[in-house]
């Protein structure tokens, strides 16, 4: 009683099921299984059978795809409260993607079957889980976009102040992104090369918009990035 208590506390936290009801998350957290994942373990590869639905109590997650000429594109990365391999639960066709852990990980899985089940019990949250969705694609066209239409200091200039937005906390200079970057991750994450990458943060740190110790990178002046992706073609975050 005492775990599922906890697993329904968690599930609340997580934005796509805060609005269940009590009955609801007892219902749906009942099915939680805990997981734990080790830095630098690999969840699923792309291509794997799916089946599973993954919810980050602590840690961090890299969301990787691989083309076939064996170039790696950084998605996202991920932490406590999101969740991923969502797709799956969906549909039954093979992962689209490459889940790692980047630090020791405490996961939830949830599998296809009971949320299916819980889906046709509670058909209020079938809507919610479309509008979820739509707006997974909507960041993706936003991604799509970017590449198209913004120059490489206004897509890392995007990707700094998203990666602040999850996983930033408020400090005396600016905001602390906590994770560990390197240049690969940003090149990976832009679309770009490390070299342009490294000009580029260069030129930010020059306009004393970011600091960078070691691989921690804080943002000091959100408004000059904003502006710089304004200037470039973007819309507004």
């Amino acid at each position: 009683m005492i775990q599922n208590h906890n697993n329904a506390d968690a599930l609340q936290q997580v934005p796509f099921f805060a609005d269940l009801n009590p009955e609801e998350l007892s219902q749906l957290s009942a099915r939680l299984v805990p997981r734990r994942f080790s830095s630098g373990q690999i969840i699923f590869h792309h291509g794997d059978p799916g089946g599973l639905l993954y919810i980050i109590r602590t840690g961090k997650i890299k969301i990787t795809y691989s083309t076939l000429d064996g170039q790696e594109a950084l998605l996202a990365i991920l932490g406590a409260n999101d969740f991923f391999g969502e797709l799956a639960l969906l549909d039954e066709a093979p992962r689209s993607a490459t889940a790692e852990a980047i630090e020791t990980t405490e996961a939830l899985t949830l599998h296809r079957e009971d949320f299916i089940r819980f889906l046709r019990n509670n058909p209020d949250f079938s809507l919610h889980v479309l509008q979820t969705l739509t707006q997974r694609i909507r960041n993706l066209n936003n991604q799509i976009s970017d590449i198209f239409f913004l120059d490489l200091p206004a897509r890392l200039a995007r990707v700094l102040l998203n990666l602040a937005n999850q996983h930033g906390v408020a400090s005396e200079q600016g905001i602390r992104i906590e994770l560990s970057l390197t240049q690969t991750d940003l090149a990976e994450m832009t679309g770009a090369t490390r070299v342009s990458i490294n000009k580029a943060l260069g030129r930010f740190r020059r306009e004393k918009w970011i600091s960078v110790k070691g691989r921690k990178f804080t943002i000091l002046d959100a408004d000059a990035m904003q502006n710089l992706i304004q200037i470039s073609g973007g819309a507004l975050l």
